[in-house]
């Protein structure tokens, strides 16, 4: 369900040079809000930036707050960094699908950079100890993240209270395996079977995911879920400035997804 609400910026926080993560106080918003779902903030009164910003869901108390995290790319972003802690901001949300739940399975979730945001919040999700946060009870949680440098993985020290496992890659090789992080999927992928996969992240992340699946016979019927991350402008699926090429055609990013089946994507 859809809200537009003014909302309390409850909570700043910086990351980093360009980082932030706020909470908003925004109680229909947050009871209603799931994993892979977005917000749709309005950065500014005046006619430019005339659009508003999609933002991943970061994490929901599932009562009252909603928090997400971004980083500052051009002057929407920019002063959107810029709003201080007790102001309103109009948001609307929680737009676009969510991830679904796979009770009899193990999740695996594979994150590139600021893809973290619906995984961190899925993680969380499926933990027991939510009480009716919980979408499902998978057996194991692990989280697969990947980004160019240690630097550009974020929450590191959050993660252990969402997941069973975490294991990193860098390109640069300063935390965790050297490479991108679709080369651990593969050792993962040999070495498991019974799980569900979850991703956000970069478009050629996704697509060597689905070729990765591809590649190994006993996932042929693994349940895969992608997170795109694209420019929304209206966020409802009207402007087609977000579409997607899927096997029936072109979909919206903000309406029909963000989170498609890989079966589906044709990246």
């Amino acid at each position: 369900m859809k809200h537009c609400v003014n909302a309390v910026l409850a909570g700043v926080e910086q990351l980093d040079a360009d980082t932030f993560a706020h909470v908003y106080r925004a109680p229909e918003i947050a009871r209603d809000a799931r994993p892979g779902q977005f917000l749709h903030i309005r950065v500014s009164s005046q006619t430019t930036p005339l659009l508003r910003r999609p933002i991943s869901i970061l994490w929901s108390d599932g009562a009252v707050h909603v928090q997400t995290l971004f980083k500052v790319v051009r002057s929407g972003t920019a002063l959107l960094a810029e709003k201080r802690e007790g102001g309103l901001v109009d948001i609307a949300g929680p737009l676009g699908n969510p991830f679904p739940a796979h009770d009899d399975l193990d999740a695996v979730m594979i994150a590139g950079g600021y893809g973290i945001s619906p995984l961190f919040f899925l993680g969380g999700m499926l933990n027991p100890d939510d009480g009716r946060f919980v979408m499902a009870r998978p057996r194991r949680r692990t989280l697969l993240y990947g980004a160019r440098t240690a630097e550009g993985l974020y929450l590191r020290d959050r993660l252990a209270d969402k997941f069973d496992e975490v294991i990193y890659a860098t390109e640069d090789g300063s935390l965790g395996a050297r490479g991108p992080i679709t080369g651990v999927l593969g050792a993962v992928l040999s070495e498991r079977s019974n799980i569900a996969l979850y991703a956000c992240g970069p478009t050629p992340m996704l697509a060597a995911i689905i070729n990765q699946i591809g590649f190994h016979k006993t996932h042929s019927r693994t349940p895969c879920w992608l997170s795109m991350e694209n420019q929304m402008g209206c966020g409802v699926g009207a402007c087609l400035g977000c579409v997607v090429k899927t096997r029936d055609g072109f979909r919206t990013t903000c309406k029909d997804g963000p989170v498609f089946a890989a079966r589906d994507l044709i990246l």
